[in-house]
């Protein structure tokens, strides 16, 4: 098994602390990446560095990986939610260590620090995942192909947002929508998004399941920065080539798709690939 993981600054927020965060096992073959939520400081005020966005990125990390190797022997699919439901009470003390509750916030600049997940542990011939928000997995085939993709993020309903939402101040529609993180309807409905923040009702958001593994397959786990690099084929074809540079292949293209468009490939940016053997 061929192992090989990156994490490429934002060309934008160069000043900001790092807030991705990967992490994997030395002992088997578990991996995980996190996106700390973007915090929203008040007016004037300098972005925190540490971001604890960043610090719960590591945290709930850390705790999966521990976690996982725990039950690694005798894993089970619903093993998954366990240690899910594990990291993601790690993030609620946190929360709570930082006098962050769901009575003291105001969903701007005091609010839960949160983030966004993806998992993969590897297990005669399967990958157990999951994916929330906007961090995902896919799996390509020897050639390329692409044979499976965790479920893409899918923003708010419009019809639970106010009427005038894309004119209203960026505040305004930031506090909106942060109140929509883990929200749930009366019957358990999902009427938001998902992150991990403490909050139970994450779970109810967690995509997850198993895929079978072939001899040479990529199982590529990945923050929302490397999304649209991963509709490329040339730069999937760069993780099945596997050359002995390939981190100065992915800054080659990476500087040539950043000067196309910065807003899509100039995000900070996390990536883990594994090529099972």
């Amino acid at each position: 098994m061929k192992v090989f993981s990156t994490i490429k600054q934002s060309f934008f927020q160069q000043k900001r602390p790092q807030e991705d965060y990967l992490f994997f096992s030395k002992k088997y073959p578990i991996f995980t990446v996190a996106d700390g939520v973007t915090l929203v400081p008040k007016g004037g005020q300098k972005y925190p560095d540490p971001s604890s966005a960043g610090i719960v990125a590591e945290i709930f990390c850390k705790k999966v990986v521990l976690e996982a190797e725990k039950k690694y022997k005798n894993f089970k699919t619903k093993n998954l939610k366990e240690i899910f439901k594990t990291a993601n009470k790690a993030v609620a003390d946190y929360n709570a260590f930082c006098r962050r509750t769901k009575k003291t916030i105001n969903y701007l600049d005091i609010d839960l620090f949160s983030t966004t997940t993806a998992f993969i542990l590897i297990k005669e011939k399967k990958a157990y995942w999951w994916s929330l928000c906007d961090s995902g997995i896919i799996l390509l085939d020897k050639f390329g192909k692409q044979i499976f993709a965790s479920p893409s993020f899918s923003p708010i309903n419009g019809k639970f947002l106010p009427k005038n939402w894309k004119k209203m101040d960026p505040i305004k529609r930031a506090k909106i929508m942060h109140s929509f993180r883990n929200k749930l309807g009366e019957k358990g409905e999902l009427l938001g998004y998902g992150v991990v923040d403490g909050n139970e009702a994450a779970l109810k958001y967690l995509n997850f399941g198993v895929i079978k593994l072939n001899n040479r397959d990529l199982a590529i786990i990945y923050t929302d920065g490397f999304e649209h690099y991963l509709k490329i084929n040339e730069f999937n074809k760069i993780f099945i080539d596997w050359p002995v540079n390939l981190e100065q292949r992915i800054d080659v293209l990476s500087d040539k798709k950043i000067k196309e468009n910065k807003v899509k490939y100039g995000l900070e940016r996390s990536l883990i690939a594994i090529c099972a053997d």
